[in-house]
């Protein structure tokens, strides 16, 4: 009940201020009001199955999106993006909690529903965007759901304190927000600094952080500090160049406030990225995972955001990807993951085409192997394909 009255409320809010702006930009001569609306349809079907081909399991979701843009006045601007979500298949017919993983909203708010459910199909609608932002000069306030992007590296984020997102949930390009108030100060392209709260239930759970950023030369650089769900995290991050290779890292120090005794943990990542004279273009990242906690779903939780104390399934991890442009309009990639520590490899083959201006496909494989992800689910070998058209 009390996360529904929540959701009442922002709407609420949120109207207000709508209401409130628009006279103010229509006695504005020079900003009249004005609004961007776009998005995509897509179709994604998916089926799983077993190394033997035995069995196979068949799911499908047809996703709209619709985003948007309000400018109020020079100075105001909101932002109010929605996922609509048709989902049918296996996980439906035989997952019975199936439906209350989708609801579980991460944020303050319940922004999260399904308007209909059955035994074949569940519509869920998912409001990830919805904020309104003062821009005056180097400041810049933000309040509601946004997305914080705190991260320099590509698939693990120790430095991304507020919304870290899960590198296999490939078909989420947009990447979570979170319910938070955000202020910015710039005095550069890439120099500034950032303070944001994001609020929980307790205290304990909520986020409070600042971030600094600066460029050093021909990197640029970042120092980040909070106070994160009852720990101290103290870290930073670079990115730059190491003569023709793309050079990037973070580390987080995170110390428990009040568990007794617990010892504190350091994540760290270090990734760099080269483009080859024939155009194949190279990226690989390693992670030391200090935070690690053992899961007794290690395969949910690869596709789910982590904390950005414990982001895999084991205490290291490794990435690579390779990528080639076989046609102006074909690209060919392969990419995977491994532990040293812990029997896990993921491997991730996958083709994108440009079919029209506005249209795209894709065909993607992720296939998990080794003991500890075979002992998750009797169908651990995964092959998408997907359609999008963009409006």
């Amino acid at each position: 009940m009390m996360r529904n009255n929540r959701l009442h409320s922002i709407f609420a809010i949120t109207l207000i201020l709508v209401l409130g702006a628009i006279p103010l930009s229509l006695s504005a001569q020079d900003a009249p009001f004005d609004l961007e609306v776009g998005g995509y349809v897509k179709e994604l079907a998916g089926v799983s199955f077993s190394n033997d081909f035995g069995e196979a399991r068949f799911d499908n979701i047809l996703q709209n999106r619709l985003e948007s843009t309000w400018s109020f006045s020079e100075h105001i601007e909101g932002q109010a993006d929605v996922r609509n979500r048709l989902i049918s298949g296996y996980q439906v017919r035989h997952n019975p909690f199936y439906e209350q993983a989708l609801n579980r909203d991460p944020g303050y708010l319940d922004m999260s529903w399904t308007p209909a459910d059955g035994r074949e199909h569940i519509w869920h609608v998912h409001i990830d965007r919805l904020s309104m932002t003062y821009f005056d000069g180097p400041w810049e306030v933000s309040f509601g759901r946004q997305r914080l992007n705190w991260s320099r590296t590509f698939v693990w984020s120790p430095n991304d304190l507020f919304n870290n997102f899960a590198y296999l949930d490939f078909d989420y390009e947009e990447r979570p927000g979170t319910d938070a108030v955000s202020v910015r100060y710039s005095w550069g392209y890439a120099s500034g600094l950032e303070l944001a709260y994001q609020p929980q239930d307790s205290f304990e759970q909520s986020v409070i952080a600042g971030m600094l950023r600066e460029s050093v030369g021909s990197y640029d650089v970042q120092f980040v500090g909070g106070y994160y769900r009852d720990q101290l995290a103290l870290g930073g991050g670079f990115s730059g160049y190491l003569g023709d290779s793309g050079l990037k890292g973070e580390v987080t120090y995170f110390h428990p406030l009040d568990n007794g005794d617990q010892d504190g943990s350091v994540s760290a990542t270090l990734g760099m990225d080269h483009m080859l004279p024939s155009s194949i273009y190279l990226r690989g990242e390693f992670l030391y995972n200090g935070g690690w906690s053992r899961s007794n779903r290690p395969l949910a939780q690869l596709t789910r955001p982590p904390q950005a104390n414990d982001l895999f399934i084991a205490r290291t991890a490794m990435f690579a990807e390779a990528s080639y442009p076989a046609h102006p309009l074909v690209n060919v990639s392969l990419a995977g993951m491994t532990s040293i520590d812990r029997p896990i490899t993921v491997i991730m083959p996958s083709v994108n085409v440009s079919l029209t201006e506005n249209i795209d496909g894709m065909l993607l494989a992720q296939l998990f192997k080794g003991r500890l992800l075979r002992s998750s689910t009797d169908t651990p070998n995964y092959l998408f394909a997907r359609v999008r058209w963009s409006f």
